[in-house]
């Protein structure tokens, strides 16, 4: 390859990686109003990094201690019907069971907040009758720091559309109306809406966001003759007393056994979560204060700290410029090639993060981090196979292919089990384990197609240079007759 072709494609990959990095981690103002947030500074963080946000929900029957100091305010006769119990109060005339009824809503609640998908979550009962849900704020860096408001507040209101609808009582219910004074069209002979489902799930096709309604055969008959025989107009959904966003139009038949609703991201997986819990027979005992209404949620410090995503940032830095410090040591300007597959990794690696939405935390940095050991391991073993065959008296060129050749099995083979384990993760575990095992899997993918790209950038950046030995840190032995 020619000087001129090796120093435009040199100077056009370096360009891409530079302006890529650039948007990756540097944030700036763009006027007095608007500002740029860089892609690091826009990746969902979990509550290690960003704090947790929760709510507590009160059974009726049950009220809080500042509730029930109004009504001693107040001189409200109410204030007689109820005892206090740790710090709380309970109505006097609750049952035996009362305890263990809202013990069984938290197990459910627990189970379908599982379904969410978060790298980690809580569902306790404190106080003996409250059940305290706390969830990962999701914030970005920017949204926490108050780079981007409307972010921040955007998933506040996330978490508490989403405590509002996952706490839910009752069973499933179709009215004609979508307020209080709607009535069920759903004859008593039927016993019960709930019965016409097999199950309810999520899916997300071309960016729209549905949820998708499995039908018994029973269902299916029965349901096309309610709606058939009802004049025009709109059948709602309701779980308990609460409408949710999902309708039927009357007089239309149901062509399958499958009901699609398209409604947004947060909102279908919620609906999905709740109704799959209700027609499973997995319905809430009690009502709670906050269910079905606007749920206050409360902000929590990060666990390790407010200053924890810049300590996690410079950590990640450093052990960055270790890696690049000790390759251009090693290798000399093969070295820095080494580095620019790094660069290139992280910011690809940034980038993947913000445009799969995972929630980013520490121990998802340990497994970034694994993955750019997994490239700089692969570089290093073909460099010193590479090495080995200067040292016999090879060429350059018959040594890379040499070296190339003899290590391609052991680098394979090590990316073919970190690749199958990091899939097992992915699909099997839930939660952050889960998440980390995603990001496994890209940062092996990362790794094994810019091992390879190292081989190209290697040919291309050293063509120009006379001494390639020198290039690459290298000394070739010669044998007497030479």
């Amino acid at each position: 390859m020619g000087k001129v072709k090796s120093a435009i494609i040199t100077a056009l990959v370096v360009a891409a990686v530079v302006i890529l990095s650039l948007f990756a981690v540097i944030s700036c103002p763009l006027n007095e109003v608007e500002r740029y947030n860089s892609f690091v500074s826009s990746i969902h963080m979990g509550s290690d990094l960003t704090g947790d946000g929760y709510a507590l929900f009160y059974p009726e029957g049950v009220i809080s201690e500042a509730d029930y100091n109004l009504l001693v305010a107040g001189d409200d006769k109410e204030k007689d019907n109820y005892e206090k119990h740790n710090s709380v109060y309970v109505e006097k005339d609750k049952p035996e069971d009362f305890k263990s009824s809202v013990e069984s809503d938290a197990a459910i609640i627990s189970a379908r907040f599982g379904e969410k998908g978060y790298s980690k979550y809580s569902v306790s009962v404190v106080d003996d009758f409250v059940i305290r849900v706390s969830v990962p704020t999701n914030f970005t860096y920017a949204a926490l720091k108050g780079y981007d408001d409307s972010s921040r507040e955007s998933e506040l209101t996330n978490i508490s559309n989403t405590f509002n609808y996952l706490t839910l009582s009752g069973e499933l219910d179709l009215r004609n109306g979508n307020d209080d004074t709607a009535t069920s069209i759903i004859p008593l002979k039927y016993h019960g809406f709930s019965t016409f489902f097999k199950d309810a799930n999520y899916y997300a096709m071309g960016g729209n966001h549905f949820v998708r309604i499995n039908l018994t055969d029973d269902g299916y008959t029965n349901l096309n003759s309610i709606i058939g025989n009802l004049s025009d107009g709109t059948g709602y959904f309701f779980v308990g007393d609460t409408c949710i966003g999902l309708q039927l139009t009357y007089g239309e038949s149901i062509t399958g056994k499958t009901l699609n609703f398209q409604v947004g991201e947060t909102y279908a997986k919620d609906y999905s979560i709740v109704l799959n819990s209700v027609v499973t027979g997995n319905a809430l005992t009690n009502n709670y204060n906050n269910s079905g209404a606007d749920t206050e949620v409360i902000a929590l410090t990060p666990a390790f700290g407010e200053s924890s995503v810049i300590w996690l940032f410079v950590l990640l830095l450093l052990v960055f410029v270790g890696a690049v410090v000790f390759s251009v040591v090693r290798y000399r300007k093969l070295g820095l090639v080494n580095a620019l597959m790094a660069l290139i990794y992280s910011a690809a690696m940034i980038t993947a993060l913000l445009l799969t939405e995972i929630q980013f935390t520490v121990a998802g940095a340990f497994f970034l981090v694994l993955g750019l050991a997994l490239l700089v391991f692969s570089n290093f073993r073909v460099f010193e196979a590479v090495r080995k065959e200067t040292l016999t008296g090879r060429t350059i060129q018959a040594s890379v292919k040499t070296g190339y050749k003899k290590s391609l099995t052991t680098i394979l083979d090590l990316h073919i089990v970190i690749l199958v384990v990091s899939a097992m993760l992915a699909l099997i575990c839930t939660g952050e384990l889960a998440a980390c095992g995603l990001i496994l899997f890209m940062a092996t993918i990362a790794s094994y197609i810019l091992h390879w790209f190292t081989r190209f950038m290697w040919f291309v950046i050293s063509s120009p240079v006379k001494d390639k030995f020198k290039f690459c840190g290298y000394k070739r032995e010669y044998d007497d007759e030479d």
